[in-house]
């Protein structure tokens, strides 16, 4: 008895995520074709990334790509940034939220605004990996796709993949929390959106970049969201890129907490 009550306890807190990302899964649903033209327009742009590369790479390729390992490359990132990066609305909702006032209903729920944030676009991005995402991949196939070789690297990607994900959404969570000081977050929105596609190695591996780029983007949270995930899937690095995404995870988890807590503070301080 003494030990099934903890075990039951974290049982239900941990449905009520489940049943979050299930909503946010559900969601989608019903925007199913319009969301079937988005995988084709990102089909279109993969295809157009690759013809690109064919016609500006040197035939001896450069570092570790070769122009097959770059078709690989696109593919593989067309495919997974609508898990990563594309369709993120959290931070349109908390916007949204604030200048209508719902923010205050949302604050006071009995559990964690920030955890329920993650956890209903968590099943967004799932749903935006199956109907958007392996469609783009299917399409792409045509051209070339990669499967790897060694059992262990598709949970390497996997978990990394996860990371991103989490990295992606709360990234957009702390643009949608800066609403609570701000009259617009576009500006905020568009910079990180920038820094995500241009740092993050989403169209292009961020070796291409000049040196000191290079070495700000290899370190920053961008790259955990596309380069460290394909490099892993590719099998030109190994499970050493999980680790970038665990400390950011953590890093960026405390900021969004701390961010949180200053709104919730704002708030009250304004009789919100």
């Amino acid at each position: 008895m003494l030990l099934t009550a903890p075990l039951t306890n974290l049982s239900l807190k941990t449905r009520k995520y489940w049943v979050l990302m299930s909503r946010g899964f559900l969601q989608n649903l019903q925007y199913s074709a319009s969301h079937l033209i988005n995988a084709v327009a990102s089909a279109v742009f993969g295809i157009i990334y690759i013809y690109l590369w064919k016609s500006v790479m040197p035939p001896t390729g450069f570092g570790d790509y070769s122009y097959p390992t770059m078709v690989y490359y696109v593919s593989f990132n067309e495919t997974t940034m609508w898990f990563t990066q594309f369709g993120i609305r959290c931070h349109v909702r908390i916007r949204d939220a604030v200048r209508s006032g719902n923010i205050a209903q949302e604050l006071v729920r009995p559990m964690s605004f920030f955890l329920y944030t993650v956890a209903y676009e968590y099943g967004s991005m799932i749903y935006g990996l199956i109907f958007r995402g392996i469609p783009v991949g299917l399409m792409l196939s045509t051209i070339g796709f990669y499967l790897p070789k060694n059992p262990a690297t598709w949970f390497w990607t996997l978990l990394a993949l996860l990371l991103g994900c989490y990295i992606g959404i709360v990234d957009l969570y702390l643009v949608g929390i800066t609403a609570f000081w701000t009259t617009e977050i576009r500006t905020v929105y568009w910079t990180v959106a920038m820094l995500s596609l241009g740092l993050g190695g989403a169209s292009m591996p961020i070796e291409v970049l000049p040196a000191p780029v290079y070495g700000l983007a290899r370190w920053s949270p961008f790259a955990c969201l596309s380069f460290n995930p394909a490099r892993i899937y590719l099998e030109l690095s190994g499970a050493e890129l999980i680790w970038p995404a665990v400390v950011w995870s953590v890093v960026l988890t405390l900021f969004a907490h701390r961010a949180t807590e200053l709104a919730r503070r704002k708030l009250e301080v304004q009789g919100g």
